[in-house]
């Protein structure tokens, strides 16, 4: 069980709970009243009475600029900062109003009632856009909206599930066969892929575009009678409860995080903070708010979260991999790559797989990077592919603005293809050359940021060196293809070719050419490296072969000289660099600093303070 709780007593009751996006400030509705708490000091910023009926809806805009409310016969539109706002009548809605929801686009909100209709209303002139009416096959009890803007769900009567597009106002299906009657409060997963609702085993889930039941594993289920359910903004994390026991999933592997008593009378509400790290619950009888600290269930680095993969759906093949992939939460592209455009010939090819350039049906072009993987027909070969799969998803849920994001994933001649943006600014080396005037102190502190936050998830880059760094269309160097050395564990097994794992020799540290596999300490000497390349222009060793490098790093010991153009010993900064830069080659993995530590040190180093300076030789000691 969780221990760490905050119950905090409030003068009302819980009908509604809100977090803002920026997560500081906390929206509750009661009977008829809004109330607004700053989320760090739990004080009150305002209350005011919003409707003269019960209130059935409450939820913030997806900017955080708005709030709307539901009530049985009207809506409000709200500033959560001052609390001006309206209400309007409800509009077309003959019988009673039951939930409200914000679309993508704030400027709209839909409603939904027991006259059988879904209502779209402007939140600048709280008027019904009476064109944009949806009927439905019974009364509405709740809807949710897709974070993409494409769709919205419906729970209509006891057996309907029902889903229209937010684009055409027209049906796109309905779900009514037995899975439906058992569903309560369907909501989109956040990254729009999957529909979720309270039933089952905990959950019944669709696909949201295949319109077909997903069977996900979930262990430790109690078979509680759940009335909540809601998801963490990442998408990792699944909560649901009732008065008796609230219950959090890894969505990723199915598996039970942790479990709690709220001892909370009424009907119990629950969300998580918009950061995800607590949830809050709340009741319509007590008057008592509860923070739970959800910081430990959540507390799995990305690299090293494991993927059960449901029995029932067997992996026997590279697209099963997408497959299965795709339901935990990464997008399938293999219907949007316009494959004609697509190159005969890779434009590079590496160890682990070939870069090919296509575009994407709608015109975008992006880099398809194939990954060279063999399935046998042994467990081992299977029990291989799985291993392989936890790295693409490892990837794909890297998120950060120095690491290059993943697009998804996609079938591609034969191989499993992980399509990324297309940089045409090209590596650091080339973006460089071209920009001259680039500060590449900042270039390198960007660097080392980005790998701070791949080691901080748990994820070893493998093969960090200045081509592996793409420059956006905006100057933002990113990391490209980590993982690579990790995944070629399985290549190197599990390929035809039997291909051979490639060092990239000026950037490996010597535990690598002693037959070591990559670790957070080998993407440090790496990073070091990768520093004196942005630094300098140049690759390190720039004057020797590989082989001499292989020597000098594996027999004599030594590191680079020290390139005194560009990094002078008279300068305010030279010497903070340099010292930086031989700590992170130090032959000892462990006296190497981390690279959170590499990028403290760098924010410190600027262009300005690499410049050299006059010295007065009567100061400079003589030996």
């Amino acid at each position: 069980m969780l221990s760490h709780e905050e119950a905090w007593t409030v003068d009302h009751v819980v009908w509604f709970l809100a977090p803002s996006p920026d997560g500081t400030r906390i929206a509750v509705g009661d009977d008829y009243s809004l109330v607004i708490y700053d989320a760090q000091t739990r004080q009150p910023l305002l209350k005011k009475r919003i409707h003269s009926s019960y209130m059935t809806g409450l939820v913030f805009s997806p900017d955080g600029h708005l709030l709307a409310s539901s009530a049985l016969d009207a809506i409000g539109i709200w500033d959560p900062t001052t609390g001006h706002g309206t209400t309007s009548s409800s509009g077309g809605h003959t019988e009673h109003i039951n939930c409200i929801a914000f679309l993508k686009d704030h400027s709209l909100v839909v409603s939904g009632g027991d006259d059988r209709t879904i209502r779209l209303w402007d939140t600048t002139t709280i008027k019904e856009k009476k064109e944009k009416q949806m009927n439905t096959k019974n009364k509405v009890s709740h809807v949710s909206t897709s974070s993409d803007g494409t769709m919205i769900v419906a729970k209509c009567g006891y057996d309907t599930i029902e889903v229209y597009s937010a684009i055409t106002w027209q049906s796109l299906y309905t779900i009514t066969d037995d899975i439906a009657r058992l569903a309560l409060r369907p909501i989109f997963s956040p990254d729009s892929k999957l529909i979720f609702a309270l039933g089952g085993s905990p959950f019944l889930v669709w696909d949201s575009v295949n319109r077909s039941n997903v069977n996900l594993k979930f262990d430790g289920y109690r078979g509680i009678s759940a009335r909540c359910i809601t998801f963490s903004s990442d998408g990792q994390y699944i909560a649901i409860g009732s008065q008796k026991i609230i219950q959090v999933w890894n969505i990723t592997n199915g598996s039970l995080c942790n479990e709690f008593i709220p001892s909370q009378e009424g009907l119990l509400k629950l969300v998580f903070s918009s950061d995800g790290k607590q949830l809050i619950s709340g009741s319509s009888e007590d008057r008592v708010l509860k923070f739970w600290n959800v910081r430990d269930a959540r507390s799995e680095k990305i690299g090293l979260t494991k993927i059960e993969f449901d029995t029932t759906i067997p992996i026997m093949t590279l697209a099963d991999v997408v497959s299965s992939l795709r339901l935990r939460g990464c997008t399938d592209m293999t219907g949007q790559l316009d494959v004609p455009t697509c190159g005969e010939y890779p434009v590079s090819s590496g160890g682990f797989g070939d870069i090919y350039r296509c575009k994407l049906t709608n015109g975008v072009d992006v880099a398809v990077k194939t990954v060279r993987l063999y399935v046998g027909s042994s467990d081992q070969d299977k029990k291989q592919l799985k291993h392989a799969a936890q790295e693409l998803y490892a990837w794909s849920k890297c998120k950060h603005p120095n690491v290059q994001p993943l697009l998804g994933l996609a079938m591609f001649r034969g191989q499993i293809g992980m399509v990324a943006e297309w940089e045409s600014n090209g590596s650091m080396p080339e973006y460089i050359e071209k920009h001259t005037d680039v500060d590449r102190c900042v270039m390198s502190l960007r660097i080392a940021e980005g790998l701070s936050y791949l080691h901080s998830s748990g994820v070893i880059h493998g093969d960090l060196k200045g081509a592996n760094v793409l420059v956006s269309r905006d100057g933002i160097p990113r990391l490209a293809d980590f993982g690579n050395a990790k995944l070629q564990e399985y290549t190197m097994k599990f390929t035809k070719t039997s291909t051979k794992e490639t060092v990239s020799s000026r950037w490996a540290a010597p535990e690598l050419f002693e037959g070591g596999w990559c670790s957070f300490e080998s993407d440090v000497y790496a990073l070091g490296m990768t520093i004196l390349e942005a630094i300098t222009g140049d690759v390190p060793w720039p004057k020797l072969s590989e082989r001499s490098v292989m020597f000098a790093v594996t027999i004599k010991n030594s590191y680079p000289e020290r390139p005194e153009a560009q990094i002078p010993t008279y300068s305010e900064k030279g010497d903070t660099l340099w010292l930086l830069l031989e700590s992170c080659w130090d032959r000892s993995p462990g006296k190497r600093p981390n690279a959170d530590q590499v990028k403290s040190t760098m924010s410190g180093v600027t262009r300005q303070g690499l410049m050299s300076r006059e010295v007065d030789m009567s100061d400079v000691e003589m030996g």
